[in-house]
Parts: C-alpha cells; structure tokens; sequence
C-alpha cells in the first residue's frame, strides 16, 4: 500500500479536521470522499443514518456492530472498526439529540453498548 505525505499550514489543517468533524468523519475517511468521492458505509454518520431509519434498535441495547449485517461487518478490517467505535462513541457523547446513550460499564465481546430511546 502507498503512503503519501503532504504539509498544512495551521489553517488549513484546522480547516481539514473542522470539515471531516462536521461530516462524522476521521480525516483520512474525509480525505477519500473529497478526492474520490468514495462512500464509505463505515462511518458514524451512516450508523446514525441507519439507527435512525428502523425502530428495531428502540428501546433496546446494541453494539456498533449490530447495526450492520454480518457480510457488511466482515468486510471491515479491526483497526477501521476501533475507528468507527471511537467516533461513535464521542459523537454519542456530544449529541444527546439523537436518543443514544453509551452505556457505562457494560460491554458485549468486548465491544461498547449503547441504548436507543424509542422516540
């Protein structure tokens, strides 16, 4: 795999970081979608998408994973899964409005749980 390198001034690194936030995404994910105008499923913005279009999660306990199907987790490597996680888990933190909550202290294979509020 190639690995390419460029320099950012302050601005434009702040820049870049402030837009793949307020799309849900890390900046190597954003950088993708900008250049190649790649989808990627595996974003919080997709998972929060996805809550938001079924009921089925309401009112009760889920992991990032669940919300995919088995072929669609399958093709995601660990280290993008723990991305995921990570993002999701902070922007739950930060955005109450959605009705997801983290629940503290209890996880399923290892992996956080979080609780859908039925609206």
């Amino acid at each position: 795999m190639a690995t390419y390198r460029f320099d950012l001034n302050k601005e434009y690194s702040d820049r870049l970081e402030n837009d793949a936030l307020a799309n849900n995404m890390n900046v190597q994910d954003y950088i993708r979608y900008k250049l190649f105008g790649e989808k990627n499923i595996f974003t919080v913005q997709e998972v929060i998408r996805r809550l938001e279009s079924t009921d089925r999660f309401d009112s009760k306990e889920f992991t990032v994973p669940d919300v995919y199907t088995d072929e669609e987790w399958a093709m995601i490597d660990k280290g993008r899964a723990g991305v995921l996680g990570n993002n999701f888990y902070k922007y739950i933190i930060d955005n109450a409005q959605h009705g997801i909550y983290f629940v503290q202290g209890r996880s399923i294979k290892r992996r956080a749980v979080y609780f859908k509020v039925k609206k």
